[in-house]
């Protein structure tokens, strides 16, 4: 069994994992940063705190991966950073020995630097990357997102795991 754990501000990223649900027998956990504030302030605080790799207040703190032979973790890119619930959530749990895939959703050009600061934190906890990917969601339909993640799971091989 796979366990799919995102943040998503914006759906999107909930959207994708959902998608991999359908190909691959996955549970999908949706961290909430319980932190987070709506209207402009607010998103201006979540976004410098994004931008500072700043951690937060999240639920579920952790999760008992033990059971799953794959791990999907999925984070939005803002302003190239982490989210901070993701970077909690990464940080609060073992992944000893556990095969990791990670994505993010971007609306630019950014996401590398995401998925290298993901993929340094998971193997400090002792994860082992297997792949990742980054998905350009800006001005893209939900029938676009869903061709590009199916032609990913493929490219990937995710669905071997179901």
């Amino acid at each position: 069994m796979s366990s799919i754990i995102i943040f998503s501000s914006n759906k999107k990223t909930k959207f994708i994992s959902q998608i991999i649900q359908e190909k691959i027998e996955s549970e999908i956990v949706e961290i909430k940063d319980l932190n987070k504030k709506s209207g402009i302030l607010g998103n201006i605080k979540n976004n410098y705190n994004a931008l500072r790799s700043n951690n937060t207040d999240i639920y579920p703190e952790t999760i008992d991966l033990n059971g799953y032979d794959l791990i999907i973790v999925g984070s939005p890119s803002t302003f190239g950073g982490i989210s901070p619930s993701i970077s909690t959530f990464i940080e609060n749990n073992s992944f000893k020995n556990k095969k990791v895939v990670i994505f993010t959703t971007t609306n630019s050009r950014q996401g590398y630097d995401v998925l290298k600061h993901m993929k340094k934190k998971i193997e400090n906890n002792g994860g082992i990357i297997l792949n990742s990917f980054i998905m350009r969601v800006n001005n893209k339909s939900e029938n676009e997102i869903k061709i590009n993640t199916l032609k990913i799971i493929k490219e990937l091989d995710l669905d071997l795991y179901s």
